[in-house]
C-alpha cells in the first residue's frame, strides 16, 4: 500500500470511513467486513425497514399461527 499519499481525496475519504479498533483482523475478514457494509450502505432505507402495515400483518399472522382451529361442537362426546 502506498499508505494514502498518492490516493485520490474521494478514494481517501471512502478509505477512512472504516477503521479498525482492536484485534488484529486478516485481510479477507476486512474484506469480508466491507463487503457486507457496502451492501448495507447501498441498500433503500424504505426497502429495509417494513411499514406499520407490513408489521401489524405479521403480528396478527403470528398471533393466529399460535391459536388452533376451531373445534367442532360435539368433541369428545358420545
Amino acid at each position: 500500500m502506498t499508505g494514502g499519499r498518492n490516493m485520490h481525496p474521494a478514494a481517501q475519504a471512502r478509505a477512512a470511513a472504516l477503521s479498525i479498533t482492536r484485534g488484529n483482523p486478516t485481510a479477507e475478514e476486512i474484506a469480508a467486513l466491507a463487503a457486507v457494509v457496502s451492501v448495507l450502505v447501498s441498500q433503500e432505507p424504505s426497502a429495509a425497514l417494513p411499514s406499520g402495515t407490513e408489521l401489524r400483518r405479521g403480528r396478527i399472522r403470528r398471533r393466529r399461527e399460535l391459536t388452533g382451529a376451531p373445534l367442532p361442537w360435539k368433541v369428545g362426546r358420545h
